[in-house]
């Protein structure tokens, strides 16, 4: 079900369960709704499905990475004004840092309230 206009909605994309799954009890436990992915195509998918007001995403992953992702956002219409907090032990490549859809680059290890901090204002809270 999409997210309604009083809903935040934030999807976690990262392929490190034990990590995706701490990641949405955090932001579930600041009042988001949350759905995790664990790859980018599932990720992609459910932002077309439910229409996210922010999306974390790892960017080292196994099939379809997320620098992928970031490209397949930016190619349509429907996708490229959302705003997407990167959250990664790698440092991002050129690319990524200049993309107008990443609002943050968060390094993992993360602070837990940097995080939560950059995720409520890309979500426009």
């Amino acid at each position: 079900m999409p997210a309604s206009h009083g809903e935040r909605l934030v999807i976690v994309v990262e392929d490190d369960d034990s990590v995706r799954e701490m990641l949405c009890e955090l932001f579930q436990s600041i009042g988001f709704r949350v759905t995790g992915c664990s790859n980018g195509r599932d990720g992609l998918q459910a932002v077309k499905e439910l229409h996210p007001s922010v999306l974390t995403l790892d960017l080292h992953m196994p099939g379809m990475d997320g620098v992928e992702v970031l490209d397949h956002l930016t190619d349509d219409v429907s996708t490229a004004a959302l705003p997407v907090v990167v959250v990664s032990a790698y440092a991002p490549d050129r690319r990524v840092r200049f993309c107008d859809q990443v609002k943050a680059i968060v390094s993992k290890p993360f602070d837990v309230d940097d995080l939560c901090a950059k995720v409520c204002l890309a979500a426009g809270i």
